[in-house]
């Protein structure tokens, strides 16, 4: 016998996989509001995090 999880135990899983994904983004929030201040080689260093940043969206999402 499948057992398809209940509508809340989706709601749940995708809480708890959005939460940290929330944690990053609020914290990396004082960095995007001195981006345009920064030197060059902070700012690529920032860019490449939104790089990383992004692949973790991407493979949350498609995990859900």
């Amino acid at each position: 016998m499948i057992f398809l999880p209940s509508r809340w135990q989706r709601v749940a899983i995708t809480a708890l996989l959005v939460l940290p994904l929330m944690l990053v983004v609020g914290l990396s929030a004082p960095a995007w509001l001195v981006l345009p201040f920064l030197s060059e080689r902070r700012r690529d260093a920032v860019i490449k995090f939104l790089g990383c940043l992004i692949d973790w969206i991407k493979a949350i999402v498609g995990s859900v």
